[in-house]
């Protein structure tokens, strides 16, 4: 079946997308078209698009909700009418069968690839181990962040750090997937739940989320403030649990700082700090911080989820009220608005999750 699109290319050399029209019409044995119904505009894809050292084209973004049109011929989970979502996380256990990353030729003979799978354009092709069929009752706007916002944050939360009633939180850096971290800390019962972030507007935000303390790290030490907002009977000070959203190798120490320490003697070791951002460059740490304070670096990748398990439990949220999609979609865009999307969300304009709608 041959399906007409428009794919969202980063040419080679280049930093901004074109939009290319192309003709789906040769599927791997393993592959699925996707016609897009709405995709996320996630910060992560900003790395590759200014990284110096990248070559050849591109395709981007790994979150999205649409329609399966086409299957390739070993294709079983999906057939063509299924709604699905699509993330970056496989359905399946690599060992399985490894995923095959897409690729796309274009008229003019240029070759597109991606890591794992794309979304930005009016469809995508990928392996079917990264699609995952719709539970019940999705929204539109909540389907198309599931797939790395929701996953990323929430999970890291739920699944890295399985966070319990009454645990202390510290969320750096409000963003979507910080965003994401709070709201799947207020439903498992966190308290309290700290939000830093240097703009004022998305730690607003963070308290619709559920945060229940907010630190501007621009106008007060935020270390000194958590501290402050967590005594406990112990005579320590500190969250059980710090997930750095930030992605910046400079803040990790910090939010380390934020974590309890343990108490040698007593059997009670220190929190932990969980890195849900991507550090951008080596960095360092207080070893005294870490060893001394008996306290844990966990590492997540996508949350530690089971997309196929964990999905139908976002969406859960939702339908009986304890999550809100539509306010952590804050900003929406038409495909052609896709560069704009990007850049607005490069100058920290955007203050949850940005999302690009698809008609028809």
């Amino acid at each position: 079946m041959a399906v007409d699109a428009r794919i969202a290319v980063l040419p080679a050399g280049q930093q901004k997308l074109e939009i290319r029209e192309v003709t789906l019409d040769v599927l791997g044995p393993y592959e699925v078209v996707v016609r897009q119904k709405a995709f996320g505009v996630c910060h992560s894809q900003l790395d590759r698009i200014y990284d110096p050292s990248r070559t050849g084209s591109m395709l981007l973004g790994h979150e999205s909700i649409g329609t399966v049109v086409a299957v390739g011929d070993q294709v079983r989970y999906v057939a063509p009418g299924d709604e699905v979502l699509t993330t970056w996380i496989p359905r399946s256990p690599l060992d399985s069968r490894p995923p095959e990353p897409p690729q796309i030729a274009f008229p003019d003979g240029d070759l597109a690839r991606t890591h794992n799978t794309f979304t930005w354009g009016t469809h995508a092709v990928v392996d079917e181990q990264y699609v995952v069929k719709t539970p019940e009752g999705t929204p539109q706007d909540l389907g198309s962040i599931i797939g790395c916002a929701l996953m990323t944050g929430a999970g890291a939360v739920m699944n890295s750090a399985e966070v319990r009633l009454g645990q202390s939180v510290a969320v750096w850096g409000a963003g979507g997937v910080g965003l994401c971290a709070v709201a799947g800390a207020a439903i498992l019962g966190a308290s309290p739940i700290v939000a830093v972030d240097v703009d004022d507007d998305k730690l607003k935000l963070a308290q619709q989320f559920g945060a229940t303390d907010v630190v501007n790290a621009k106008k007060t030490d935020p270390v000194a403030a958590i501290r402050a907002l967590t005594p406990r009977d112990d005579g320590t000070r500190g969250v059980d649990y710090a997930f750095d959203c930030t992605g910046i190798g400079t803040n990790i120490p910090v939010s380390l700082a934020s974590v309890r320490p343990g108490i040698r003697g007593a059997g009670i070791r220190g929190g932990a700090d969980v890195l849900v951002g991507i550090p951008r460059a080596p960095f360092q740490l207080d070893s005294m911080d870490l060893l001394g304070g008996e306290k844990s670096l966990l590492g997540c990748v996508g949350g530690s989820c089971d997309p196929a398990r964990d999905f139908e439990t976002f969406v859960e949220w939702t339908r009986d009220g304890r999550f809100d999609p539509s306010a952590l979609v804050t900003d929406r865009f038409a495909l052609d608005e896709l560069n704009t999307a990007v850049e607005a969300l490069h100058e920290g304009r955007i203050r949850g999750r940005a999302v690009v709608e698809l008609k028809g």
